[in-house]
């Protein structure tokens, strides 16, 4: 990717911070689902302060399209790289007010989700390692020390850093 092997930079560290602002994060979804056909039609996120997103979600039934419908997503769970690459959400059905707590095991077309998005109730996990991979940024994973995503309004803020080990 970089045109150099990495272990080449040794003792380097480098963080960060990278706003990922929703027409962004939308187009990368766009791409993901149109590379993996599912029955997921469209993702839409809309990142909100304190961790919070709202997505809306359209799916297909065959040649159907259904209506769309308005998740609420909260961040609850960081990856810990290199143990866990995962970044888990906790979603809800707000306009569905109380009966949204019977929805989770109903949507059962949840499990059409894209390849790296798992879902299981009302948890959503996203294996961030896959996501890079998919972006053609695997090499960066050995070097992955941290990791956080958070959230205002408008993107998503993908916190890292990268150590690339010292020379011997």
């Amino acid at each position: 990717m970089l045109g150099v092997d990495l272990r080449e930079l040794s003792g380097t560290a480098v963080s960060g911070e990278i706003p990922l602002r929703n027409d962004l994060v939308n187009r990368l979804i766009a791409q993901r689902l149109a590379a993996s056909p599912s029955a997921v039609s469209a993702v839409r996120v809309d990142a909100q302060d304190d961790d919070n997103l709202g997505v809306e979600l359209s799916m297909r039934a065959g040649t159907m399209m259904l209506p769309a419908v308005r998740i609420a997503a909260r961040i609850d769970r960081q990856p810990d790289p290199p143990h866990s690459p995962i970044l888990g959400l906790r979603w809800s059905l707000p306009a569905l007010g109380p009966l949204g707590l019977f929805a989770a095991p109903a949507l059962n077309w949840l499990k059409a989700l894209p390849p790296g998005v798992h879902a299981d109730g009302d948890r959503i996990e996203i294996d961030i390692a896959a996501l890079l991979r998919s972006q053609g940024l695997g090499e960066l994973l050995p070097f992955l020390s941290k990791l956080r995503v958070h959230t205002r309004r408008g993107a998503v803020l993908v916190q890292f850093e990268l150590r690339i080990g010292t020379a011997h």
